[in-house]
């Protein structure tokens, strides 16, 4: 967990991970939950509050939730104080009709993050639907949606833009490559 003191990480390596590389990881998660643009309103908002003080952790997420308008602390608890992993999956695929599928998305791993499904076209054609954390968050395990899908409908995956660190990509599209 990023929340400990740098003193008792176990190695060098470990510390350089949860100092490093996971916060840069975090923030563009962030950034595929909250957008871009209220990222970066929200980055800039930080600045601007906190120039010349000393804040803490805390001080960021306050902002964040509060430009962000989303009460997010289901987001710095997964992130900041645990090492659980995330590993969405989808789990089942079936045709309601022609244009319209059923998926069941399964939640693997501990981690809570919305799902960001895309459904491809052979002609390069998408349709995107986002489901909400909030089914992780009161404890499910798998959610089952039914997604428009254009005519010409090849495959569905889940975050295709990678934008969340998944620990098991190879269970995140249908049909399995």
């Amino acid at each position: 967990e990023m929340m400990r003191h740098g003193d008792k990480y176990p190695d060098y390596s470990t510390y350089g991970t949860a100092s490093y590389f996971k916060p840069a990881t975090v923030l563009v998660a962030l950034g595929g939950v909250i957008g871009d643009s209220t990222l970066m309103q929200g980055i800039r908002e930080y600045g601007r509050r906190w120039s010349g003080k000393h804040p803490m952790p805390t001080d960021f997420w306050d902002t964040m939730n509060q430009v962000s308008g989303r009460n997010l602390d289901w987001f710095w608890r997964s992130w900041y104080y645990e090492t659980w992993k995330l590993d969405q999956a989808i789990a089942e695929v079936e045709r309601a009709n022609q244009d319209t599928l059923i998926i069941t998305v399964e939640n693997k791993g501990r981690a809570p993050m919305p799902v960001l499904l895309v459904a491809r076209g052979a002609s390069g054609d998408t349709t995107s639907l986002t489901v909400p954390v909030d089914a992780w968050l009161q404890g499910e395990k798998k959610v089952t949606v039914r997604m428009a899908v254009p005519d010409d409908f090849t495959r569905v995956e889940i975050d295709p833009t990678q934008r969340f660190p998944d620990a098991d990509r190879s269970n995140q599209s249908w049909p399995q490559r």
